[in-house]
């Protein structure tokens, strides 16, 4: 899941009959394995986006050493912020899928995530801006007249209350309240909002409303998993999460304040979070029962810790300019859309999405590799073609709604749906995993990579300090891995590693380290190397 290193820490070699090993001193047993995950997720498909699109995702990875999953989810959750709420997929009559998707990727502390969340969002800060510069005018001239009109109201209202002959104050009354009519019929609008970093749940619904029933939260932060999960709240409201994945009407009622409604909502979320926050998300049963989770796509980047090259050069301009050109115009374009518009499929690509959804239903099946996760999997061919409507824009950015999809768009859904199924269930692992026995796993790294043979608590505390941070959580880890049988207490008072755990032969113990996928220099299939090679 996160960036943990792919540990197996179990043998196929013969263990002596004796159950014990030496290593010059008194005998071990043979410790417990400490066995992880089985395989890593696959890799992100960065071709499936077009070139300008895939450079980028491939050069900030490059320039960050980071695996691309990251920056190519946050490219997903960028197209989905400028799409969603302005187009819809119709692969049969009858339905119509909206196109804007929640997102998550989980990555431990220190994986710049932060630079990649920068590098990504950025056109869209820059496209609130220009929208935002164009409506000032706007909003002072309707500002300047509801003030008109309030005066007006107010004065009106004045005269009503002084006319002392029947007739007149009648007139006058009459006069007021359509003066307070007018008034209140002008109003002045606020300054566009394309994407925020977090918010309340009664604030996203005002929000929403105020923006045309869309937002986008692309956070580097977990929190809105907190918010979820009831940090402000200890029932949050998830209405404006459910119904703005799901495009339902919403409102937020109030009696002390004006109700907010939105009729047709589209929400992107995209959250960057550690695996202790997703363990708290994923294991709410209030939220796992209602289906929020299984909304999902998540994303577990391998971390390259360890394995970074340093100083390396920034993505070239032109990939820059031409990523944030285009996503500034599209998203700054599509702002200003009132209206949906719907895009087809090709027979083609109707043809395609047909397998991969008669395939979904048979993976759904009992002994199937969706059957365990069918929350997630009832809504699979769904999200597919979410998926498939955001790659179609990508692909055709000045006139997506004017074409249908075709059958590679399709295709391309369908491999980049297969990567977040892949990640789902990598994800799962993680939200049910025992932290005491990652910690375990961690430690006895740290001890494995160290060459730390013998040691004390204080030296090992100094070593693995970032993570537990508490002298009691080291000690709580040595008494696990003691109960295992891969630390033990010396006669001089050092704790002694078990041998084993620094075997060179391969076949005995795993690696320790943590394995990246590939060299994120390489370019991607279709693509060049926006730098060149290393």
């Amino acid at each position: 899941m996160s960036p943990a290193p792919r540990l197996h820490l179990v043998t196929d070699r013969p263990q002596a009959t004796s159950g014990q090993e030496t290593a010059g001193g008194p005998l071990w047993d043979v410790p417990v394995p400490l066995t992880g995950p089985s395989a890593a997720p696959p890799p992100f498909p960065v071709d499936v986006f077009p070139r300008w699109l895939g450079d980028m995702v491939t050069g900030v990875a490059r320039f960050t050493q980071t695996d691309p999953a990251m920056a190519g989810t946050l490219a997903v959750a960028v197209l989905s912020a400028c799409a969603g709420g302005r187009l819809e997929v119709e692969p049969v009559a009858g339905w119509r899928e909206p196109v804007n998707v929640f997102a998550a990727v989980i990555a431990g502390p220190g994986e710049r995530k932060s630079p990649v969340h920068r590098a990504m969002t950025a056109p869209l800060f820059a496209a609130q801006s220009t929208l935002s510069e164009a409506m000032r005018p706007r909003i002072a001239e309707a500002a300047a007249l509801r003030d008109i009109a309030d005066r007006q109201a107010e004065q009106a209202k004045a005269a009503a209350a002084k006319a002392t002959d029947p007739g007149k104050r009648d007139d006058a009354a009459a006069e007021a309240v359509a003066a307070a009519i007018a008034a209140e019929a002008i109003t002045v609008p606020g300054l566009p909002k394309l994407i925020v970093d977090d918010a309340t749940p009664e604030v996203l619904i005002n929000l929403m409303a105020a923006n045309g029933g869309r937002m986008a939260i692309i956070s580097d932060e977990g929190g809105i998993f907190d918010t979820l999960a009831g940090r402000y709240s200890g029932a949050p409201n998830l209405d404006p999460y459910l119904k703005g994945h799901a495009g339902q009407p919403m409102s937020n009622e109030r009696v002390t304040r004006e109700a907010a409604a939105v009729d047709k909502p589209a929400l992107t979320v995209c959250v960057m979070a550690q695996p202790s926050v997703l363990r708290k998300f994923g294991g709410n049963a209030d939220l796992a029962g209602r289906g929020l989770p299984a909304r999902f796509l998540f994303a577990l980047p391998r971390s390259l810790a360890g394995y970074r090259a340093v100083d390396m050069p920034p993505v070239p301009e032109p990939v820059t300019a031409g990523y944030r050109h285009r996503i500034h115009d599209l998203a700054a374009t599509l702002a200003e859309w009132e209206d949906r518009a719907v895009v087809v499929l090709t027979p083609e690509a109707g043809t395609v999405r047909r397998a991969a959804a008669e395939q979904v239903e048979a993976e759904l099946r009992p002994g199937g590799s969706l059957y365990d996760m069918r929350e997630w999997g009832n809504k699979l061919s769904g999200a597919t073609l979410r998926l498939a409507g955001l790659l179609h824009v990508a692909h055709h950015p000045a006139d997506a709604w004017r074409q249908p999809i075709d059958a590679d768009r399709m295709a391309d859904a369908v491999r980049l749906a297969e990567f977040f199924a892949a990640h789902y269930r990598a994800a799962l692992t993680t939200i049910g995993s025992d932290t005491a026995i990652e910690n375990a796993r961690y430690v006895l790294g740290v001890l494995t990579t160290k060459g730390m043979t013998t040691f004390t608590r204080r030296e090992l505390h100094r070593k693995v300090s970032r993570r537990l941070p508490k002298s009691d959580e080291v000690s709580a880890v040595l008494a696990e891995l003691a109960a295992l049988g891969w630390v033990r207490n010396g006669a001089d008072g050092r704790y002694e590693l078990h041998p084993r755990a620094t075997a060179e032969d391969p076949g005995s113990v795993d690696t320790l380290t943590p394995t990246p996928h590939g060299d994120v220099s390489a370019a991607h299939d279709g693509h060049e190397a926006v730098n060149g090679p290393r």
